[in-house]
């Protein structure tokens, strides 16, 4: 019975599939951006924790890492990491999180002042911290 209905009445189907796409807002097809944000939010959390999870004790013991994508290419920042973690997982994540941001970045068309950012020369424990020195 039902494809009987489908069958006779395919311009009624055709024409509540075309309201129905009309009534969508392009948000409605990409997604909300505050969404994307908190989600890119998140996994930046997520890789500090990983780097806060061991005192900074000795500097030669720690590396740094380009993180984050500006819209006119080139890292946003960087992040130190211990050699003390599982740094191939952490690095994995770092790599998801930069997809992450390019696709965002042009997702909403995201724009920078498009600066190169120098990369910082070297790290220093300060209070169980790394700190990266410019």
């Amino acid at each position: 019975m039902k494809n009987a209905f489908l069958a006779k009445y395919p311009i009624i189907l055709l024409f509540f599939f075309l309201l129905s796409l009309i009534s969508c807002t392009e948000e409605d097809f990409k997604g909300s951006k505050s969404n994307d944000e908190q989600e890119l939010s998140n996994l930046r959390n997520e890789l500090q924790k990983i780097s806060d999870q061991v005192a900074c004790t000795n500097a030669s013991d720690w590396r740094i890492v380009p993180i984050g994508a500006k819209p006119c290419g080139g890292a946003s920042s960087f992040i130190a990491y211990s050699i003390n973690i599982d740094a191939v997982e952490f690095l994995k994540k770092v790599e998801v999180y930069n997809n992450k941001q390019k696709a965002f970045n042009v997702k909403w068309g995201m724009s920078s002042d498009c600066a190169v950012i120098v990369g910082p020369k070297s790290i220093t424990c300060e209070n169980g911290k790394p700190k990266l020195n410019f």
